[in-house]
């Protein structure tokens, strides 16, 4: 899966050639394979503007949600809601000096190249659909192209971290697999996912019926797309029919605004709320356009009426967040 570089492989056998231009060497190599490099490039650059949202080219309609800046700054955000919740933690694994560090789904890199800086030991690779993670990073962390779901080839990893893909991944328990195979004996995996649903901790959502119809529109269309966002729940099902070992599961109760009493968790409500009102628009526009045939005018409709409800501490409004993580055995069953 990682990916590798053709030419990394030649570079003891390069020398500067007399003529500076190799545009018609025939010893440049067969023009099939440089038409179809060039056109692989060209699909993972290019990007689908819809709606004044951009959206990812390469694999296009695989992930529904955007990747332009305003939704590069939404994740960083949610990164810093997760170290939140977990205490100031990157992980909950138990993981000691992996040397190999694979990110699934690495989004703008942010974990990534916090986990590089901490540790030095490891090689992190972060892999996404789209090219959007700073071109210089430490060099211990590289980034690539590539679709978790397709084959994965070449190495094996001591950690696999899995954060945030609910619908965006059609088959879990395939990826579980495919992980699991790549997987160094004694390797640990570990996912993190919001359950995509929002409850009321005073029984008070019959009171937000638009937020309630955006929650079953989004669930509808990824049911019709098959990249199901009730992923949360069943992680530690599926981790478990993958054939880990130890396997744990963590839920924490996430406020989605600064109702609680509790300074820790107003905090942690307040950055959810912002990180909601930016999703309102990011969890579902595509979904609802694309796919259940909405105009653009008719979602940014609900949207806002979704981020009015979302601003109203009556509601006192949470999510659970949900984290996975279990071992490879030493021995294969």
């Amino acid at each position: 899966m990682a990916g590798t570089n053709p030419a990394a492989d030649l570079t003891n056998q390069l020398e500067p050639d007399d003529e500076q231009s190799s545009e018609h060497d025939s010893a440049y190599g067969d023009d099939d394979l440089i038409s179809e490099r060039t056109s692989l490039f060209s699909d993972i650059m290019k990007y689908r503007e819809e709606n004044g949202r951009r959206y990812h080219g390469y694999k296009d309609g695989a992930y529904l949600l955007p990747n332009d800046e305003v939704e590069q700054d939404r994740l960083d955000l949610h990164h810093h809601i997760f170290n939140l919740a977990n205490g100031g933690k990157l992980y909950l694994a138990p993981i000691e000096r992996p040397a190999r560090v694979l990110d699934v789904g690495t989004g703008t890199g942010i974990w990534a190249m916090d986990f590089g800086d901490a540790h030095e030991e490891s090689h992190v690779i972060g892999i996404d659909l789209s090219p959007i993670q700073p071109a210089w990073v430490a060099p211990n962390v590289e980034f690539l192209v590539d679709d978790a779901e397709d084959v994965w080839v070449g190495n094996t990893y001591d950690y696999v971290h899995i954060r945030m893909l609910s619908g965006a991944i059609k088959d879990w328990p395939g990826l579980l697999a495919k992980a699991f195979d790549h997987m160094n004996p004694g390797g640990w995996i570990e996912l993190t996912e919001f359950e995509v649903w929002l409850h009321s901790h005073n029984n008070s959502l019959d009171r937000a019926p638009d937020i309630q119809s955006w929650q079953e529109g989004l669930r509808e269309a990824a049911a019709l797309i098959g990249r199901r966002f009730d992923v949360a729940v069943n992680l530690e099902t599926w981790v478990r029919q993958a054939n880990f070992t130890d396997v744990t599961q963590h839920k924490i109760i996430v406020p989605t605004a600064p109702w609680p009493k509790s300074k820790e968790l107003k905090t942690l409500g307040a950055y959810q709320l912002l990180n909601m009102l930016d999703a309102a628009s990011s969890y579902g526009q595509a979904h609802f356009t694309r796919v259940l045939g909405w105009s653009a005018e008719e979602y940014a409709v609900l949207s806002a009426k979704v981020r009015s409800q979302l601003k109203d501490r009556s509601l006192q409004l949470y999510s659970d967040l949900y984290t996975v993580y279990a071992r490879k055995p030493m021995t294969a069953p």
